[in-house]
């Protein structure tokens, strides 16, 4: 996920705007220091690590699991960055000021919220726009595959059939072709214990499929507004509602989700300048691959009970 401020309204005759708050800058200098960076990653790989401990692995003391849990958190830093450093180094190739990745540690069942970067310039172009907002998904997409193909080769089979209460994660589509690649019989969340490494890559894909979704500044948004123009903010309303639609059926996470970026950043992602022009065959070919990985990646419900 990315944070793009909008173009700055065209300069009238007039006082210049008033200087931000001393505070203010200080606040966002000293955030983008190394350190900062830095410590956010480490504490990030800290909470990913001891959550695999107490939610992936099993054994005896935090010792005997640890092996384990950082089968989880290193695959998941992995996917994290890449995704947020195929913005960065887009961003760089075309000279838009950005920052570098801020991981974002929580007490989630996963240890983390994911990551960002700042955008601190508007971006103008469509063609721009699309590249910067497909290159995070794209790469954190390539960066999981690995650990998914790893993951599916591991599951231990559940040796009792579980309760109707259980929490189960529902699997995308990239899972089925993974365990039919892989020579794997088919397996749910239900009739195995998933491997560390596997959900990882099912959070790499579940993050993939929420930063896709074509909504406001979303990855997905931006490769809306570059295909769509200004046909975008009809084409994210029906998508919001689509998501909030989801959470009728069970998929509390898609409509909490949206409903968030809907109400911090708009459905409606900030014009570029070349709205009306066409963004050409290749890059067309380019959303149309975001499309299909949110296919692959999107499961109507991520986590639920078994019995429901």
């Amino acid at each position: 996920m990315d944070e793009t401020p909008a173009p700055p309204p065209i300069s009238q005759d007039g006082p210049p705007p008033p200087r931000r708050p001393r505070w203010f800058r200080w606040q966002f200098r000293h955030a983008e220091h190394p350190l900062v960076h830095l410590g956010l990653l480490l504490l990030t790989f800290a909470t990913t690590t001891l959550a695999a401990a107490f939610s992936f692995t099993t054994g005896p003391t935090f010792a005997s699991r640890l092996p384990g849990a950082l089968r989880f958190s290193i695959p998941a830093m992995l996917i994290l960055g890449t995704h947020e450093m195929g913005h960065y180094w887009m961003c760089r190739r075309y000279g838009l000021a950005a920052t570098k990745p801020y991981f974002l540690p929580a007490p989630t069942i996963f240890g983390t919220l994911g990551a960002v970067i700042r955008i601190k310039e508007p971006i103008r172009t469509k063609a721009v726009l699309l590249d910067v907002g497909a290159a995070g998904p794209l790469a954190g997409f390539l960066m999981t595959l690995p650990f998914l193909f790893y993951g599916v080769r591991h599951a231990i089979p559940v040796p009792t059939p579980p309760t109707p209460d259980t929490m189960v994660f529902g699997y995308p589509y990239a899972v089925r072709l993974a365990q039919q690649w892989s020579g794997i019989a088919p397996f749910t969340s239900a009739t195995v214990h998933e491997d560390p490494t596997f959900m990882a890559a099912w959070l790499g894909l579940f993050v993939t499929a929420l930063n896709l979704l074509p909504i406001g500044q979303l990855d997905g948004g931006h490769v809306a507004r570059a295909v769509l123009g200004k046909r975008q903010p009809a084409f994210s309303l029906a998508a919001l509602v689509f998501a909030l639609a989801a959470g009728l059926k069970g998929g509390y996470s898609w409509a909490i989700f949206a409903a968030i970026v809907a109400a911090v950043f708009g459905v409606r992602h900030p014009p570029v300048d070349d709205d009306d022009t066409s963004i050409g065959t290749g890059r067309l070919t380019i959303a149309l691959v975001c499309l299909a990985v949110f296919l692959l990646c999107v499961t109507l419900v991520p986590l639920g009970e078994l019995g429901r």
